[in-house]
């Protein structure tokens, strides 16, 4: 798999917390990250959502996820997503390392 190249925007959201956005295009690939329990960085999958910037007007317009459980959740309904332009809510459930995510497709 291809590193993504360019700064990581990480959809990392609180316990409770919601993202809501539409999604341009999308690309797979890896990320190092620097999670607290490896500070020396570690190789995870991700799915980076290009996202419109008037959805995301702070930083690179686009979110990263690297969740296991919501790259499970967006993979096989991303096309589809894109195909109809309809917008997403993303909503973290609980904390790590025993958070989940909901996908509401709006």
């Amino acid at each position: 798999m291809v590193m993504l190249e360019g700064a990581v925007e990480l959809l990392d959201l609180e316990d409770g917390a919601s993202e809501t956005f539409r999604v341009l295009r999308w690309e797979r690939g890896e990320l190092e990250i620097r999670p607290r329990h490896a500070p020396a960085g570690r190789i995870v999958d991700a799915i980076r959502v290009h996202v419109p910037p008037e959805d995301k007007p702070l930083g690179a317009p686009y979110w990263d996820a690297t969740a296991g459980n919501l790259v499970a959740r967006l993979l096989p309904a991303l096309n589809g997503v894109v195909a109809s332009g309809r917008p997403i809510k993303v909503t973290k459930r609980g904390r790590p390392p025993f958070a989940r995510h909901q996908v509401d497709f709006l």
